[in-house]
């Protein structure tokens, strides 16, 4: 099993910090995730947040490229509706040289609302506009020629994308598939698929694979970002971690999901306290360990961890990754050492 790194570059709403500093931080937590063994570091985007996420996750990639030598690094997700593919063509191919060949591209195909309205895009149009802006890309990245793309959404005549990525044909693209339509799409495209466990239809991806005349073997498939924090007691783990885990639920109840909210303090006491159902793993290595084991038998090729919560200093993340990887990513290395492709 392999263990990736999801970051959100976030303020704790209320109680902003240095941005600047906190960029920074973000490469440091990426060579840290390096070091310590983590197979992905993958970075979020989203727009006009009032906690300042991240919104530019291409160019924080390139800047991590060139602090990095072997981690894989991905966009996880990119909101690939609302900008123009063939820019996103361009700035992938550029992280993709800097980084000799290590970048993954996982897109989602359903920006929040707010989003789409500032940007001009109907969101009833977000997965045709993600799936046409990924078939063209796609040429893009591998043919030689000159050639025209006349889309419902996206024209661009006698177009030869120069410079080429380092990995032919194309780095892997993943999608954050969780309805069915979309993973059905991801599975006869032979997409990679992103976000399993945030619904109960990603383990329908195997056997649409199989439909499509594809090998599961062939594709991987990465968990969504499950919440953890570790330290040396529970109430510690908690007392570090509950305001910024309670804002990560906040945010998403302010932009329509019903998710149950105590009040700070009460979050861990809330039995499976977490966001999409999948529930935050706060406490002590073997806490954390018990917690993620229910994943253990899933057909998962990678379990992705987000260590950084709003608000959370760097010294706090940096010590829960490092018992994380001491204490836990060991044993959780060998869960998959047995493991038959479906």
């Amino acid at each position: 099993m392999d263990i990736g790194l999801a970051i959100a570059l976030r303020n704790l709403s209320g109680q902003p910090s240095d941005l600047s500093q906190l960029y920074q931080d973000f490469l440091t937590e990426v060579e840290l995730a390096e070091e310590l063994g983590f197979s992905h570091a993958w970075i979020s985007e989203h727009h006009f947040a009032e906690d300042d996420w991240n919104s530019a996750p291409l160019p924080l990639l390139a800047a991590a490229a060139a602090r990095t030598q072997r981690i894989r690094l991905g966009t996880y997700v990119l909101l690939l509706a609302l900008h123009d593919p063939l820019r996103v063509a361009e700035d992938a191919v550029a992280v993709d040289l800097l980084s000799r060949g290590r970048l993954d591209l996982a897109i989602g195909a359903g920006p929040m609302e707010v989003e789409c309205k500032v940007f001009g895009i109907n969101k009833s149009e977000t997965f045709a506009r993600t799936y046409e802006a990924l078939a063209f890309m796609q040429r893009l990245f591998d043919e030689e020629a000159p050639f025209t793309h006349e889309g419902k959404y996206y024209q661009y005549r006698d177009v030869c994308l120069r410079p080429k990525p380092v990995q032919r044909p194309n780095p892997p693209i993943w999608m954050a598939a969780m309805g069915p339509q979309s993973i059905a799409k991801a599975a006869e495209r032979g997409y990679h698929l992103a976000s399993a466990l945030h619904s109960p239809l990603w383990k329908t991806y195997p056997e649409l694979l199989a439909k499509a005349g594809r090998r599961r073997e062939d594709q991987r498939i990465v968990s969504g970002p499950l919440i953890v924090h570790l330290a040396p007691t529970q109430q510690q783990a908690w007392d570090e971690a509950e305001v910024g885990a309670h804002w990560c639920v906040d945010f998403y109840r302010r932009r329509g999901w019903d998710m149950p909210l105590p009040p700070v303090g009460e979050l861990r006491r809330t039995p499976g306290a977490g966001i999409y159902g999948i529930p935050f793993h706060i406490g002590t290595p073997d806490e954390v360990l018990r917690g993620l084991e229910r994943y253990r038998d899933d057909p998962l090729d990678q379990i992705c961890l987000q260590f950084r919560a709003p608000g959370m200093d760097l010294a706090t993340v940096r010590r829960s990754m490092q018992l994380f990887a001491r204490e836990v990513m060991p044993e959780m290395r060998r869960w998959g050492s047995a493991k038959t492709p479906a």
